[in-house]
């Protein structure tokens, strides 16, 4: 016999559900990030657009946050461990990715910034000695051996200087393994909203600070209808908004099943760059790109047994 479902089973699911779309959008949204990214950033230099990208989001965020009634008052002590991450959050992750996609692809970029879960159990065994598990440790060798060979296999593509962009994303991607592993001690102290907000100020305040040596240095953006409305996308979309979403969705679904959206942020990004961009990944890319998220994938397994 059929059981019927409950009014709070009923409501469990469609709240699951909204977590979920919110999970998969962001992924997509983030995704696009860098396809936004690589088409404006010639002409936008790289601290001014990640200026730019922060001030819009923080825009956003603070109105979310208004509209919750979410206090974002905090004491300048209390500040400062923001501020920390969010010169390796914000400040160091957009001018390290806007200066990568000068050098190296979109697909690239997407894939070598994936294995930060793969890094983090690597450095919480390191540092925090956290035990690692057997799948753990095989993940990390291939994600690590995968990312070395896409390294090596891009580094001869046609795009000059692929080598500095490869690195480049790289060190972003060990940037924010620092971030994660010094966020589990010190934002579960604010509520997700407060905490996202504070540290994208703090990184857009020293993005502010980099923008304006930029300026003096002689670099000017060249401003058109489209780095505008590209600029406007990736500030208020795709981050704004995108952080808002992830947030809203890591409140209705668990950790671990929201850890799964994270693969499809390479899979946007290289079905838009081939028609957008018109880059043409080998088989080397492909191959090198799939250990990468098997290894990031075992590297981010959770079991019991644990």
């Amino acid at each position: 016999m059929m059981r019927l479902t409950t009014k709070p089973e009923a409501k469990a699911r469609r709240a699951a559900l909204i977590g979920h779309s919110l999970l998969a959008t962001t992924a997509v949204l983030w995704g696009s990030s860098f396809i936004s990214t690589r088409l404006i950033v010639g002409e936008v230099p790289p601290l001014l657009l990640g200026f730019l990208r922060g001030l819009l989001a923080v825009v956003v965020l603070g109105a979310v946050a208004r509209w919750n009634r979410v206090p974002l008052r905090t004491g300048f002590g209390d500040w400062l461990p923001l501020a920390l991450l969010g010169a390796l959050g914000v400040g160091y992750f957009y001018l390290g990715l806007n200066l990568a996609l000068q050098w190296t692809t979109a697909v690239t970029a997407s894939l070598l910034s994936l294995p930060y879960p793969a890094l983090t159990a690597l450095a919480a065994w390191l540092f925090l000695r956290e035990r690692l598990s057997l799948h753990q440790v095989v993940g990390i060798a291939l994600a690590g051996a995968g990312a070395t060979w896409l390294t090596l296999e891009s580094a001869q593509d046609s795009v000059g200087g692929a080598w500095i962009g490869n690195l480049l994303v790289l060190s972003i991607t060990v940037a924010w393994t620092v971030y994660t592993l010094i966020g589990r001690r010190i934002l579960p102290r604010w509520s997700p909203l407060a905490a996202t907000f504070h540290v994208m100020l703090s990184g857009t305040l020293l993005l502010a600070v980099g923008a304006g040596l930029e300026y003096l240095s002689g670099a000017r953006p060249i401003w058109t209808s489209q780095t505008m409305l590209l600029t406007l996308y990736l500030g208020i979309v795709c981050t704004g908004i995108g952080y808002t979403f992830w947030n809203s969705g890591l409140r209705l679904v668990p950790a671990a099943a929201a850890s799964v959206y994270m693969y499809l942020q390479p899979l946007t990004v290289l079905v838009l760059a081939i028609p957008v961009l018109g880059e043409r990944p080998t088989p080397g890319t492909f191959a090198a790109g799939g250990l990468v998220l098997i290894g990031t994938a075992l590297a981010a397994r959770r079991t019991g047994g644990d």
